[in-house]
C-alpha cells in the first residue's frame, strides 16, 4: 500500500497563465524550486534550492498535455530511495482555473508518516506562494500602465 496527497486550489488565470506557472523556470522560482531549464516532456529535471543552489527535488517528466495534465517522476533530497509520482491537472472554472496536484506512491505506514507529513505540510505552503503569484500577476495585468 502507498499513501497519496491530493489538494486543489483555485487560481484567477487562464489555464495558459497557470501552466507557465508549473513549467517556466522563472515562475516556478517564485512559488516552489527554481528547474534550469523549461520542463519538456521525457527530460529530467532537477529544482533547485532559492538559497543555496542545491537540488531538492528532481525526476523525469513523464507526460505533458499542454495546458491540461502534467506528471512528473519525483523524488526529493529527504527520501531520495523513495521516488513518488506528481500529477498536475488544469481545468477552466468561471473566473479562472482549477489546478489539482496528486502526489501518489509515497510510503505507508508509520515509516513513512513523518515523510507523507512533511509532504503535505510542504505542498500547502508552495500552492498558497502559487496563488500569492498569481494573484499579484493578475493584478499587475488590469492596473494600466501609467
Amino acid at each position: 500500500m502507498t499513501e497519496t496527497i491530493s489538494k486543489s486550489i483555485y487560481l484567477p488565470a487562464p489555464r495558459k497563465s497557470v501552466w507557465a506557472w508549473l513549467t517556466e523556470p522563472d515562475k516556478l522560482a517564485k512559488w516552489f524550486h527554481a528547474p534550469k531549464t523549461t520542463l519538456q516532456q521525457g527530460e529530467d529535471y532537477a529544482l533547485l534550492g532559492k538559497d543555496s543552489g542545491d537540488t531538492l527535488c528532481w525526476g523525469t517528466v513523464e507526460e505533458m498535455r499542454p495546458v491540461d495534465y502534467m506528471r512528473w517522476s519525483f523524488s526529493v533530497r529527504p527520501a531520495p530511495d523513495t521516488p513518488g509520482t506528481v500529477e498536475w491537472v488544469l481545468a477552466d472554472v468561471p473566473g479562472g482555473t482549477k489546478l489539482s496536484l496528486t502526489h501518489s506512491k509515497l510510503p505507508a505506514g508509520i515509516d513513512g508518516f513523518g515523510l507523507v507529513l512533511s509532504l503535505d505540510k510542504g505542498w500547502h505552503e508552495h500552492l498558497l506562494s502559487l496563488r500569492e503569484g498569481v494573484d499579484a500577476a493578475t493584478l499587475a495585468e488590469a492596473v494600466p500602465a501609467a
